[in-house]
């Protein structure tokens, strides 16, 4: 357990205790270290708008986070780039370029969603989504064998050139079927949420299968205890959809808005993971975009699947082109998240420390 959870600290109001965490009045303070700018947007025009991360812990600690680096928030020009943090998210290198439409490829012009995972191997697994709006869509993909330092690219082609569409979440691995990634189809492929496996740790990956042809959008799904779960983005709803198999996929349950925050609020980008510390406890990232712009961290048991808010993370004044969380295990009860934050013209990434609490009691007619 970390120094932060390991003493008492009063926090406007709130006691907090070794193990369980009481509080008196008012939720958690999640945050031990930030938010700050981890990723600054470059000077260069061509790559100033950095959004959409995802950060992974490999298998050697470094810290790896893939994002998408343009000219703007879907303005005609972007690629895939990484950065690196060997000091647990203090500072990372400076985007990395993999690949940037259209240059590498005219029949694309942007760079969109990302997934990110390690291989039962240690590789990090890599894909991304290219597209020119609804016209065209391709799906590309790495491994690293050194901790992000390189990457090779990997065998795509039976989710590329307007098979499947975006790519999204986690590469996350199934027992006995290899390593998974999901994501939503897009036109001209149609519209609904997929899933594919691959066999050799991302080296190659097979078709995609249909979870539902509805039209959902960012899909991050887990394994946990022999059940898929997943949650899925949909504008209107104000909220996520949730999606859980018992047999591998070959059948799902759907809950409509499992899981709202604001109910006047978009909500964009889900995150659920599952605790190392407490494998049935399920951890999920709420963010909200207008009226409130702010990030909560939510919590529920991964049979009973009964979501409630845990704590806020970050809420922003004002209006920005921002949000996306995704967050990384450091060990203990701490965590990384970075999401982005800015203009449509240039944004940065931003990260920060946070401890999450074994577990939350509330005083009688205390909290939220």
């Amino acid at each position: 357990m970390n120094e932060f959870l390991n003493r008492a600290v009063f926090f406007g109001g709130a006691l907090w205790l070794t193990g369980t965490v009481t509080v008196v009045g008012d939720e958690p303070t999640l945050v031990t270290e930030g938010p700050k700018v981890v990723v600054p947007a470059p000077d260069d025009d061509a790559v100033r708008h950095l959004s959409w991360p995802k950060i992974v812990r490999a298998d050697d600690g470094t810290l790896v986070v893939a994002y998408s680096a343009g000219v703007g928030h879907n303005r005609g020009a972007s690629g895939l780039a990484v950065s690196r943090s060997t000091d647990q998210g203090r500072t990372f290198s400076a985007p990395e370029l993999l690949c940037y439409y259209p240059d590498d490829d005219d029949r694309y012009r942007d760079l969109g969603n990302v997934a990110l995972g390690v291989g039962e191997d240690g590789a990090l697994i890599l894909l991304a989504m290219a597209y020119h709006g609804e016209k065209a869509n391709t799906i590309l993909g790495w491994r690293s064998l050194d901790n992000g330092r390189t990457w090779q690219r990997v065998d795509t082609s039976a989710l590329a050139e307007n098979k499947t569409g975006s790519v999204f979440g986690h590469v996350f691995p199934i027992p006995g079927k290899g390593m998974a990634v999901c994501g939503h189809y897009r036109q001209p492929k149609g519209d609904g949420l997929w899933i594919a496996t691959s066999s050799d740790n991302g080296k190659t990956w097979g078709p995609p299968e249909t979870i539902t042809d509805a039209k959902y959008f960012e899909p991050v799904f887990i394994e946990s205890g022999g059940k898929l779960l997943g949650l899925a983005r949909e504008n209107k709803a104000h909220a996520y959809h949730q999606f859980v198999s018992s047999d591998h996929g070959r059948s799902w349950a759907f809950t409509e808005r499992a899981l709202r925050g604001d109910a006047r609020a978009v909500h964009p980008s889900p995150f659920v993971v599952a605790d190392p510390v407490n494998p049935r406890r399920l951890l999920a990232l709420v963010s909200e975009r207008a009226p409130v712009q702010r990030v909560s961290l939510w919590e529920a048991d991964r049979d009973e699947l009964r979501w409630r808010r845990v704590g806020l993370i970050v809420e922003e004044e004002g209006e920005w082109d921002w949000a996306y969380p995704w967050m990384t295990h450091l060990g203990g009860n701490e965590w990384f998240l970075v999401y982005y934050k800015g203009s449509k013209q240039a944004a940065s990434i931003h990260g920060a420390r946070i401890a999450v609490p074994d577990q939350v009691s509330r005083s009688e007619g205390g909290g939220k």
